[in-house]
């Protein structure tokens, strides 16, 4: 399925949207802000038939990143509308200073990315979100590679527990198959 062009200023609208959301929250830092926006963004790809943004996602150790996800971070910071800071371990903080414009999303866009902000802000930590973004998909792409929208269906396979394997085979058996 094609999916929409890559949009830079609704990558920008999505990224300072996240970060009005949640930004401020205790532990709410860059991994969370990218799995808030690849997730939002590849399940809209899946369900709604395109991705909010259309950007390149690429694969890193901590799970997938927009593409321009730090140069958006610093033109939003630099027409201030975020602030972002490094601590003194390198983890980097975020506040809105202006609120976003959520007329940029449809509302069932907006229903997704809300769902994943909330879901990641309150239920993950950095590392358990991005243990979870470390599926099937992400084993599509090598390190710094492009990592397709549509990877995220890999994460739907399965291996095939015993009660449908004996009837895998029962069926094989039924069809003459080796």
């Amino acid at each position: 399925m094609p999916d929409r062009l890559y949009d830079k200023e609704r990558l920008k609208q999505l990224i300072h949207y996240v970060i009005w959301k949640a930004g401020a929250r205790p532990g709410f830092g860059a991994t969370k802000l990218y799995k808030s926006a690849w997730f939002s963004d590849a399940r809209s790809f899946v369900l709604l038939g395109k991705s909010i943004t259309g950007a390149e996602y690429i694969r890193q150790q901590h799970g997938p990143i927009p593409k321009y996800g730090m140069q958006v971070r610093s033109e939003l910071a630099g027409v201030g509308y975020i602030s972002q800071e490094q601590d003194s371990n390198g983890h980097w903080r975020f506040k809105a200073l202006l609120p976003a414009k959520e007329e940029w999303f449809s509302p069932q866009e907006r229903e997704h990315i809300d769902y994943w902000v909330s879901n990641i802000a309150e239920n993950h930590t950095a590392n358990s979100i991005s243990e979870e973004s470390h599926d099937l998909g992400w084993e599509i792409a090598k390190m710094n590679e492009v990592l397709p929208f549509y990877s995220i269906l890999a994460s739907r396979i399965k291996e095939p527990n015993e009660r449908q394997m004996e009837w895998a085979k029962r069926r094989a058996r039924e069809l003459g198959l080796p």
